[in-house]
């Protein structure tokens, strides 16, 4: 099944990328959250996007914001959807109903990793250049990214969200309130040996409970994976693939966004997001 987000406090952090982009990422003044499992109230997760389509019916995929024109995404989301059908909501809290905050772009561009294996996953990862720029409010901001070299250590919280299936085969109920939860990342080589050897590479990051219980889901695939620093929200991964949602032993597999810091700045050029290594 394809596939959501990590929070991690850290003693020390390292600065690197547009200091303009530093200065506006990874705030949310309306979070306060300190457990999941639950829905979210409006401008939590303010780089949550809704990827649409009535190739879809509507929500397929999530994403976040990483500047005024992109958005991150799994490279998995883009398999059958043209990107004329394609439309991004940002500032979105219900899939059904009134979103007062919500503006909606276009796409000008979808551009996939030139790596990405479609049988394995690896680089799963996709950018999406808006048909015009946003402005930043509470409701609508970009995250930071992780940065090159970044390590996470075993058992990092970390906070996953999106509008995906609550459970294998089952909808989120109307009116579809955007769904946050936390989970801890879980050791590489062990996560490997659950999903099965040499299905998790480098690029890879895995997180979840080995009981199980809480993951995301189909539909959450492409949604940002976030880490905190103080005030600070950092995207880690990528909601990629699992085994299944939530099934014990068989954690959720993110791709790591720190991987490819080459390649997001390479795509987006000028204004480039805020990246942060620790």
């Amino acid at each position: 099944m394809l596939r959501l987000e990590c929070v991690f406090v850290t003693l020390v952090l390292y600065l690197k990328g547009s200091h303009s982009q530093l200065s506006e990422c990874g705030t949310a003044p309306f979070n306060t959250r300190i457990v999941g499992g639950q829905s979210t109230t409006d401008g939590s997760w303010p780089w949550q996007v809704s990827l649409q389509s009535p190739v879809y019916n509507g929500h397929f995929c999530g994403g976040s914001l990483i500047n005024k024109d992109w958005v991150l995404t799994a490279a998995h989301c883009f398999s059958s959807t043209s990107m004329s059908s394609l439309t991004v909501y940002l500032g979105k809290q219900t899939l059904i109903g009134s979103n007062p905050n919500q503006i909606a772009r276009s796409v000008k561009q979808v551009i996939i990793h030139p790596s990405y294996n479609s049988a394995t996953q690896d680089n799963d990862i996709a950018l999406l250049l808006l048909n015009s720029s946003v402005t930043f409010t509470n409701y609508i901001r970009p995250v930071c990214l992780a940065g090159q070299g970044s390590s996470f250590p075993d058992g990092t919280k970390c906070w996953i969200s999106g509008w995906g299936s609550i459970a294998s085969g089952v909808q989120l109920p109307s009116p579809g309130v955007l769904q946050e939860a936390m989970v801890p990342t879980v050791n590489s080589y062990l996560c490997d040996y659950l999903l099965g050897y040499g299905s998790i590479t480098t690029n890879m990051i895995c997180a979840g409970y080995l009981q199980g219980g809480t993951d995301t889901c189909q539909g959450d695939s492409g949604g940002p994976l976030v880490t905190k620093k103080g005030a600070v929200w950092i995207q880690t991964g990528i909601t990629s693939w699992g085994k299944g949602c939530a099934q014990a032993y068989a954690p959720g597999v993110y791709t790591l966004v720190s991987q490819f810091q080459t390649w997001i700045s390479s795509v987006t050029n000028q204004n480039l997001p805020g990246f942060i290594t620790y």
